[in-house]
């Protein structure tokens, strides 16, 4: 879990977006994942996500999403683990060896 998820802020704004998505199972409302649009079904494993853009953990950035990848929508631990790869891709440089570097025969 990174840094900005272990903020007060974040937590106390999770604990909330989850709440409101309980509530909304138990009146019979449906919830929507921002990142599919599709409904996430009474009882599903769901995350609170970032929405696009969003650069804090403030109640406005937040917004429930699928947990894993169901029909069209990839889902929140998926997406993350590509972006996550992105960034550390990103910092690698692959290192060419030089001239008079030693081969082996093999």
């Amino acid at each position: 879990m990174s840094a900005k998820h272990q903020t007060p802020e974040y937590r106390r704004n999770a604990r909330t977006i989850r709440e409101r998505v309980r509530s909304a199972w138990r009146a019979g409302r449906a919830v929507s994942c921002w990142r599919c649009r599709g409904a996430i079904a009474p009882g599903q494993p769901f995350d609170v996500g970032h929405l696009p853009g969003a650069l804090g953990s403030a109640l406005s950035d937040l917004a429930p999403e699928h947990r894993h990848k169901t029909g069209a929508c990839v889902g929140n631990r998926a997406a993350g683990a590509k972006l996550g790869a992105a960034i550390t891709n990103a910092r690698h440089t692959p290192t060419i060896p030089t001239k008079n570097a030693t081969t082996w025969r093999l």
